[in-house]
């Protein structure tokens, strides 16, 4: 799934607010903790960390491993558990003054049971998908609106 937003700040900051391990966590609600297993790793490709994200009373750890980063135009990452592996990839352009954001789902399911209630859940996922990148937009014109001018 497929999904754009312009976001009115710089692409230099936008891509900061993606790559920051702690700004994730702010327009990201449901993350509690990134950790990457060496310090400073989210801007390396390959890196590998973990997620943990509290789902109502429930918390998931997923295996995180970063993607394609080519910054400030690309920063991808990947998200494992038990029944799935999901590819998050955000592609930046600079759009009349502002950035234009692309973010892109692939999930990979890795069972029948998992292909099956990911197939039930498609619209639900597409939603929530949808909704993350308003979050991070909201987030990002937020945090740019409270920066000490450059």
């Amino acid at each position: 799934m497929k999904h754009k937003v312009v976001i009115h700040a710089p692409i230099e900051f936008v891509f900061e607010q993606l790559s920051s391990p702690a700004a994730r966590k702010t327009w990201t609600k449901e993350i509690e903790k990134i950790q990457y297993e060496q310090p400073r790793a989210e801007k390396i490709e390959g890196a590998s960390f973990i997620q943990v994200q509290k789902e109502g009373a429930m918390r998931t750890s997923f295996h995180g491993k970063n993607g394609v980063i080519a910054e400030p135009e690309t920063y991808s990452y990947s998200l494992e558990s038990k029944a799935f592996k999901m590819v998050i990839t955000y592609h930046l352009e600079v759009v009349q003054g502002d950035t234009q954001v692309t973010q892109t789902y692939e999930i990979i399911y890795l069972s029948k049971l998992a292909k099956i209630m990911g197939k039930l859940s498609s619209k639900l996922t597409e939603k929530l998908a949808l909704s993350l990148l308003q979050q991070f937009k909201t987030h990002c014109e937020i945090r740019k609106a409270q920066a000490p001018p450059t």
